[in-house]
C-alpha cells in the first residue's frame, strides 16, 4: 500500500501531468493529464512542480515559437491550485514587399498569465474518480506592443509579443477516471481590455480529451508509464473592433485535431509531445489559415 506522501507525489497541479493513482489494494492504475486539455485534477499542498514546453505556429506570413514555463507555486489545500505561467516569445514576420530585407524578427516575454483552480466536486473510487473544477485566469500586460518593421512602420497586431491590455475569464473542466481510461472536457470563456481604442473580441473555449495508458496495470510508485491522447481543442473568438467599430477580418471558429504521447520517465519527470492539425477553420472575413502546430515539453515535480 502506498503512503499518503507518495500518492500526493503522482498528482500534479493544473496543468501537470503526473498519473493519477486510486487509493487501494495493489495493483495501482494511473492516468495522465493531456497536453492542451485543462483537468479537474488537484494536488496536495505540499507539492511544487513546474511544466516547460514549446509550440511552433503559423499563421500566413508570422511564424512565431512560444516557451511557456508554468511555475506551480502555491496550492493551499488538496483541492486548490495556483500556476503563474510566463511565456518566452519568438516571431517572425514574412515581408516580401519590404524594401531593407524580406523579414522582420521580436524576441522577448509575452503576457504573464495567472490561474487558480478549485474542485468543488470529488468522488473517487476505486481505480478512478470523477472531478468538477472552476480554473479562474487572468493575463497582465507584460509584453511589448511596440515591435516595427524594417521600414520602422508599428507592425501588425498578430506579431506583437502581447495584447497590450489584461484578460479575465473562466473555465469549467471535468474529469473521469476509469482504469487505464481518462476523459477530460472543459468549457471556457475569456475576455480581453482596451489598448489604445482596439480591443481583441472574446473568445470562448471547448476541449475534449480520451487517453489511455500503458501498460494496464501499475505494479509500483515507479513503474514507467505511457500515455496516448487524443485532443478536440476549438475556440469561437468575436471580432475584434477598433475605436468602436468591427474589424470585419478577425474572429472565427478554429478546432484542432491534437493526438499526443506522454512518457513518464521517473515518478517525478515526464517528456511529451503533440501534434495540432488544424481541422476546421472558419474564419470572419478573409484571413489567412494556421498551419500545423508541433510542441514538445517536459515536467517535473519537485519533492
Amino acid at each position: 500500500m502506498p503512503t499518503k506522501t507518495s500518492v500526493a507525489l503522482w498528482l500534479f497541479l493544473g496543468v501537470g501531468p503526473v498519473p493519477v493513482l486510486a487509493v487501494g489494494p495493489l495493483p495501482l492504475v494511473a492516468q495522465g493529464l493531456p497536453f492542451h486539455t485543462p483537468s479537474a485534477l488537484t494536488t496536495a499542498f505540499e507539492e511544487r512542480g513546474v511544466r516547460a514546453f514549446s509550440v511552433v505556429q503559423s499563421r500566413g506570413d508570422v511564424t512565431g515559437v512560444v516557451f511557456p514555463l508554468v511555475v506551480l507555486p502555491f496550492a493551499p489545500h488538496q483541492r486548490l491550485t495556483t500556476t503563474v505561467t510566463l511565456p518566452l516569445t519568438y516571431k517572425r514576420m514574412r515581408d516580401p514587399g519590404g524594401t531593407s530585407g524580406g523579414a522582420y524578427s521580436e524576441g522577448g516575454i509575452g503576457d504573464l498569465g495567472l490561474s487558480a483552480k478549485f474542485a468543488f466536486f470529488v468522488r473517487n473510487r476505486f481505480a478512478g474518480t470523477t472531478r468538477v473544477a472552476l480554473i479562474l485566469g487572468a493575463s497582465l500586460p507584460t509584453g511589448s506592443t511596440s515591435a516595427r518593421t524594417n521600414e520602422g512602420l508599428l507592425a501588425p497586431r498578430p506579431f506583437q509579443l502581447g495584447r497590450g491590455a489584461p484578460s479575465g475569464g473562466a473555465t469549467i473542466v471535468t474529469t473521469i477516471v476509469r482504469n487505464r481510461w481518462g476523459l477530460n472536457a472543459a468549457v471556457g470563456h475569456v475576455r480581453h481590455g482596451t489598448d489604445n481604442g482596439f480591443h481583441f473580441g472574446a473568445a470562448t473555449r471547448y476541449d475534449l480529451a480520451l487517453s489511455i495508458r500503458v501498460p494496464e496495470d501499475v505494479e509500483t510508485i515507479r513503474t514507467r508509464t505511457v500515455q496516448l491522447y487524443l485532443e478536440w481543442n476549438g475556440s469561437i473568438t468575436q471580432r475584434a473592433t477598433s475605436g468602436g467599430s468591427d474589424l470585419m477580418d478577425t474572429g472565427g471558429h478554429v478546432g484542432y485535431l491534437s493526438p499526443g504521447i506522454q512518457w513518464v520517465l521517473l515518478p517525478q519527470l515526464l517528456i511529451e509531445g503533440s501534434l495540432q492539425i488544424p481541422v476546421l477553420q472558419d474564419h470572419n472575413g478573409v484571413q489567412p489559415d494556421y498551419g500545423l502546430r508541433p510542441a514538445l515539453g517536459a515536467r517535473f515535480l519537485f519533492f
